[in-house]
């Protein structure tokens, strides 16, 4: 961290804030923010010509999982199969270059971008032989395994598991396909998976962490397990590394949090709440709505964990009585109707969140009105990517309720935006340009009056993130704010969207120059 002030001058620098909203220059000490267009004069200072650059606070994604995407980084990545055939010689040539008798775990697969599309089965895992394989949905509530790990696994029946919100398919004559679904997979497949070894998690971990800030990500709130955090998360190192917000994802219940109380605490960790799943998701057909499925008419999703047993506000006092914040998984507008009456049992300042929030019927924007201000943790990359099939899965007359934005802004909710890394991509770039543009994967325009302004997804991007976060230290360029900015190699104020993608050449962290390069040199007094 930088001992004497340090002068950056000379760019276009967006602070998040209204007044001012645009500066030239600003001073930093102790690694923040201590003056705005502040004179460029050494007087002991360092001086930093940015060149002209625009400037704005470092990215904060709102919801990922950081070590999974960093393990994620170290899988297979089947998320280019554009068919069986393409599935299988990815998986072949995994399995060629792996020592015998390890597991074999793949991800990034999805059906929909198959023609037509159609779920794999255990057969695709074939040319693997005995190898235990498992290969993840993109949105990890699936998973394809072969009958090496099946042998593993102690599944109940379908009614047990139907009870715990899982689902296992089965062809016609019964037998098991080797698809997973939801708590089918949570409960019973996850346990089983043998994990890296410790070497290769820290790895992971610090891959997961270098990449965030390649990306402009300076701060994330991360979904991780208790035993993780404990191992990995805490006693990581502060140089060069992220901010983290962690989201407890341990939820039996009576919970046990009792050692918050002397967990770490500081201004680049912290643990601020605790996560429940309220249903599936909508490529799984597992998302809970109201009505069935346009292409399932026996299937309205799924609920889970504690909405399915009616332990959902008994968990959720659990939660703030620990001094968190409940954060719901809620897709399906069922779900998400759920989701909103237990943020309305609550103060403003427990900043109870609900993530995903896909499906926004009118009846969900008349409840979101009821709570000013209520705290919206979405993606607008499972935007662009839903697109792709929402109009199979729902019809035509309810497709515009995906993920409509601009009428989420209208109806008052505060949108943080995030990517759930690994799920999908964790650039922001990517993300921001899903949600000004409106169009989905392939860039073409879906309901594309739901987009929404630069500055709207900047905020997202930033203050919203870090306030749904406990991160109040950062998401804007204010005094005494910590320092942490981006610069972008064009103004995205000034570009279209559609036709061309800007790009962070580099990253700064509490005043340091930690990823790229300045593009400009460094005058010392």
């Amino acid at each position: 961290m930088a001992t004497q002030d340090t002068i950056y001058y000379n760019a276009r620098i967006w602070t998040g804030m209204d007044d001012p909203r645009f500066v030239s220059s600003f001073r930093v000490r102790d690694g923040r923010i201590a003056e705005l267009d502040c004179p460029v004069e050494m007087n002991g200072s360092h001086l930093v010509d940015l060149g002209g650059s625009f400037i704005s606070p470092g990215f904060v994604d709102a919801h990922l999982h950081l070590l999974s995407g960093g393990e994620c980084l170290m899988y297979l990545d089947l998320s280019s199969a554009g068919s069986r055939e393409e599935f299988m010689d990815l998986l072949a040539e995994a399995d060629r270059q792996m020592e015998p008798g390890r597991w074999l775990i793949a991800s990034g697969w999805s059906e929909n971008r198959w023609d037509p599309p159609h779920l794999p089965d255990k057969s695709w895992l074939a040319c693997c032989g005995d190898r235990p394989v498992v290969c993840w949905r993109m949105d990890l509530h699936a998973a394809v395994v072969n009958d090496a790990v099946l042998e593993h696994l102690n599944l109940p029946d379908d009614e047990r598991l139907e009870a715990e919100g899982g689902r296992v398919l089965r062809d016609e004559v019964g037998q098991l396909t080797g698809i997973l679904q939801e708590a089918a997979a949570w409960n019973h497949l996850i346990p089983a998976i043998p994990p890296l070894p410790e070497g290769e998690r820290v790895q992971a971990l610090d891959a997961a962490h270098r990449h965030c800030l390649k990306l402009g990500i300076t701060s994330v709130r991360s979904m991780e397990y208790e035993v993780d955090v404990r191992a990995l998360h805490m006693p990581a190192g502060i140089a060069g590394r992220l901010r983290v917000s962690i989201v407890l994802l341990d939820r039996t219940l009576p919970l046990s949090l009792s050692w918050l109380q002397e967990a770490r605490h500081d201004d680049w960790f912290r643990i601020t709440g605790c996560k429940s799943f309220l249903d599936g998701t909508l490529g799984s057909r597992t998302a809970r709505l109201q009505e069935p499925y346009a292409d399932d008419s026996g299937n309205m999703g799924v609920v889970t964990e504690h909405l399915l047993d009616g332990t959902l506000e008994e968990w959720s006092r659990q939660v703030v009585a620990a001094g968190c914040t409940p954060v719901m998984h809620a897709i399906g507008d069922e779900a998400v109707l759920a989701g909103i009456k237990i943020v309305r049992q609550f103060d403003d300042q427990v900043r109870a969140s609900i993530e995903h929030a896909e499906i926004v019927t009118p009846a969900v924007l008349e409840a979101l009105k009821k709570v000013p201000g209520i705290r919206l943790s979405v993606q607008p990359l499972h935007r662009a990517d839903d697109a792709m099939f929402i109009e199979t899965a729902l019809g035509s007359d309810r497709a515009s309720h995906l993920l409509p934005l601009a009428e989420l802004v209208d109806s008052g909710a505060r949108l943080s935006f995030g990517t759930d890394w690994p799920v999908v991509s964790v650039d922001p770039i990517e993300s921001m340009a899903a949600a000004i543009t409106g169009s989905n994967v392939e860039g073409k325009p879906f309901y594309s009056e739901q987009k929404i302004e630069v500055e709207q997804a900047l905020r997202s991007y930033s203050a919203e993130a870090a306030e749904v976060a406990h991160l109040d230290h950062v998401g804007t360029l204010s005094t005494g704010q910590a320092a942490d900015f981006i610069a972008w190699d064009e103004d995205p104020f000034q570009l279209d969207w559609t036709r061309k993608r800007p790009r962070i050449t580099a990253t700064f962290l509490a005043g340091e120059l930690v990823e790229g390069l300045s593009g400009a040199g460094e005058v010392t007094a």
